[in-house]
């Protein structure tokens, strides 16, 4: 079976012109603060006092016992509802915030380029693109938590990391990584339909291989469990949604 895909009635280009496939290891900006703002955070609570740092966390942190208390016990909607973003600047230890970071450069930056979002402060057309990015970005991390309260309703474990956010981006890079010609600078972006071949086949991987890192990995993680409910939650969000925020970033 061959896989399908569906044509964009839109041209991939960017300010400066057509799409250049030299440009493939150069990291657009949008993702660069990202992941300036997730190092710089975790520097910062390094070198607050230890008890700060872990207050900053734990107010941080998205837990499923207190997101269900509503927003009187949390003392109104903003505290009650910041942490389903305010979690994806923490991360445990340093190979937790590398891998993230990791991944978010490798996966954001083809997106990136195909949403125009690489000269954010060149251009308000570019500017919007990138906010759209980080919309996504960030919609999916928001998603991936909302997942992982579903699953985990009234218990007191705790979620911090950006990587329900870093899934998104692999749902998103899923729906065009299987046309080779658009990966490599094509004039026309096309997306492989949701149930093709490829597409279920990396999804099925991608469930398995999630749900039996989460429960195995934890001779790895030093006994820290992989919220793999959040991976598969964000994984799903961006899958289903990219298209639209890349024809909302081109349309314009």
């Amino acid at each position: 079976m061959s896989e399908s895909s569906e044509q964009s009635p839109f041209r991939l280009r960017r300010p400066g012109g057509d799409v250049d496939p030299n440009r493939i290891f150069n990291v657009p900006g949008v993702i660069l603060a990202i992941v300036g703002s997730l190092v710089a955070i975790y520097v910062l609570l390094a070198f607050l006092p230890e008890r700060t740092a872990l207050l900053v966390e734990f107010t941080a942190a998205v837990s499923p016992q207190r997101l269900m208390l509503g927003a009187e016990r949390n003392g109104g909607w903003l505290s009650m509802l910041s942490p389903l973003i305010a979690h994806m600047f923490m991360h445990a230890n340093i190979p937790h915030l590398f891998f993230n970071s990791l991944w978010l450069v490798a996966l954001g930056a083809p997106i990136a380029r195909r949403m125009g979002a690489e000269y954010a402060l060149k251009s308000m057309r570019s500017f919007y693109s990138a906010s759209l990015f980080l919309t996504f970005f960030l919609l999916s991390g928001i998603v991936g938590a909302l997942t992982f309260v579903a699953l985990h309703l009234n218990e007191t474990t705790f979620l911090i990391g950006a990587s329900g956010g870093v899934s998104g981006l692999l749902g998103g890079v899923v729906r065009f990584a299987f046309n080779r010609t658009s990966l490599l600078g094509a004039d026309y972006a096309k997306f492989s339909r949701l149930f093709s071949r490829p597409v279920v086949t990396w999804s099925i991987f991608v469930v398995i291989s999630n749900i039996l890192f989460g429960l195995f990995s934890g001779p790895l993680t030093g006994g820290a469990a992989i919220a793999w409910e959040a991976h598969l939650g964000g994984y799903f969000f961006g899958l289903l949604t990219y298209p639209f925020f890349e024809y909302m970033a081109r349309g314009r």
